[in-house]
């Protein structure tokens, strides 16, 4: 099965986000699952643009709202496989509190975080998962504020969702457990972690 667009994507020479695309191709062909139903809704940020890559359903929602929009879909139609997809900024800031309440309702959507601990599109800003005391451009002086851990924080939550976070530079691992959140029976979140190859040179 090709679920590839016809469009080329336009992520940074480098990017992890290449990786991301190959391994969900990969899962999603694996799993011998229909295209026809499958869909996938996408954040804002770099991570957005791959909305145009994919030929299967997709909506390209707004910042920090891809959770509540793919529940929204499943509610609708049970009978689909759906994935939210965004970065740390859209899902863990603008919509945490539309994440918290998806895990808490146990809602089958698998969520996909590609974690890069900025935000990026907007030139390397401090974001949610920024490690404290890093200097960015949005702190110059240090990141006074104790980073999100996603694990933890859905865990706590609702301790039945399925939470992994590994290195998304890892194309075969970030499948595997792609595919095992996929075929988890409940609400499911993949953090990546990423180093952003254009501005995540601010935080090595």
């Amino acid at each position: 099965m090709d679920i590839k667009s016809h469009i080329i994507p336009t992520f940074c020479p480098g990017c992890n986000n290449f990786l991301l695309y190959t391994a969900i191709q990969q899962a999603l062909t694996e799993l011998k699952l229909p295209k026809e139903k499958i869909v996938m809704v996408f954040d804002i940020g770099c991570i957005g643009n791959m909305a145009d890559f994919f030929s299967t359903f997709g909506i390209h929602s707004l910042h920090g709202r891809c959770v509540p929009t793919a529940v929204g879909v499943k509610l609708a139609r049970p009978d689909l496989t759906v994935l939210a997809v965004g970065g740390d900024g859209g899902i863990y800031g603008e919509g945490l509190g539309h994440l918290i309440a998806a895990a808490r309702a146990n809602y089958n959507v698998t969520t996909i975080v590609a974690n890069n601990f900025l935000y990026s599109l907007t030139t390397g800003q401090t974001s949610p998962t920024t490690p404290k005391n890093s200097q960015t451009k949005s702190t110059p002086l240090g990141n006074p504020n104790v980073p999100v851990d996603p694990t933890t924080l859905l865990k706590a939550a609702n301790p039945e969702v399925l939470v992994n976070s590994l290195n998304g530079q890892n194309l075969s691992e970030v499948t595997k457990t792609l595919q095992s959140s996929i075929k988890h029976p409940g609400f499911s979140l993949l953090d990546l972690r990423q180093v952003c190859v254009t501005f995540g040179k601010q935080l090595l």
